[in-house]
């Protein structure tokens, strides 16, 4: 999303943050989450560090929307794969969940405000994300918004020397992209 699809959904761009990460990490002890979800709250984290204080402030005021296909499908596929050993994770069912991502930032900030997730891709979820954002803004249910939307690649190989497709087992670099803004309603 630029400033100019932000300036059309009657919002403003108070921050902006932007981040890959191909191994998130997990940085809260005895809690699974998935890599998005993690990747989800770095991005928010830098987010937040780059905002004006008047931003962080109100935290507790905070809405969040996520824009994304492929949220936590790794630990879903994760769990199907499990399911024949009969040895599932109960702490892996709630990172599984697609909401995971908005959750986990939630926590981590002290966000309060309404939270979803649209999932679909950037171009079709963008602008029912910002119009979710204007609402929120416009009834008072929140004083700003995260929006924010995520990629994946999911298998992007190092390309083969001799030009052929890499062999199976071939551990594949994965990636996620997170962009998120802080946004509020443009002054009138």
């Amino acid at each position: 999303m630029t400033p100019e699809t932000f300036a059309a959904a009657g919002l403003v761009s108070l921050a902006t943050a932007r981040t890959h990460d191909s191994t998130p990490s997990r940085r809260i002890p005895s809690l699974y989450a998935d890599a998005a979800s993690w990747t989800v709250l770095r991005a928010v984290d830098e987010l937040w560090a780059g905002a004006p204080e008047s931003v962080r402030a109100t935290a507790d005021g905070t809405a969040m929307v996520l824009v994304s296909t492929h949220s936590t499908l790794d630990t879903m596929r994760a769990l199907a794969r499990a399911v024949p050993s009969g040895r599932l994770s109960p702490l892996r069912f709630a990172g599984a969940s697609a909401g995971s991502p908005v959750s986990l930032v939630a926590q981590v900030h002290g966000f309060r405000g309404p939270t979803l997730v649209i999932t679909t891709g950037p171009e079709d979820g963008a602008p029912a994300a910002l119009i979710m954002a204007r609402q929120w803004l416009r009834t008072g249910a929140a004083a700003q918004v995260v929006v924010a939307t995520h990629e994946h690649a999911p298998e992007r190989e190092h390309p083969p020397e001799n030009g052929h497709s890499p062999e199976r087992g071939h551990s594949p670099e994965r990636g996620h992209d997170v962009r998120c803004d802080v946004v509020t309603e443009t002054p009138r």
